[in-house]
């Protein structure tokens, strides 16, 4: 799994559209998104600017996304 993040917002649009035409995206805060390794094809091929995070960032992410739910 990948975690990138789109140059601007106008690639931003093209790229996830074009990414959850051919596959699962997962979006995550501040405008990132995980996909799988082989998506970045489609995004190569279309000449998409985007750029690949470090490994790290996707844990901080989690951490926001995964909070732990409350009994009522």
């Amino acid at each position: 799994m990948v975690v990138l993040k789109f140059k601007n917002r106008n690639e931003k649009i093209k790229g996830y559209y074009l990414l959850a035409l051919n596959g699962v995206v997962r979006g995550l805060p501040d405008g990132l998104f995980e996909v799988n390794n082989n998506m970045l094809q489609y995004l190569d091929k279309e000449g998409i600017d985007y750029e690949v995070m470090k490994k790290d960032t996707l844990s901080e992410a989690e951490k926001i996304r995964n909070t732990p739910s409350i009994a009522l």
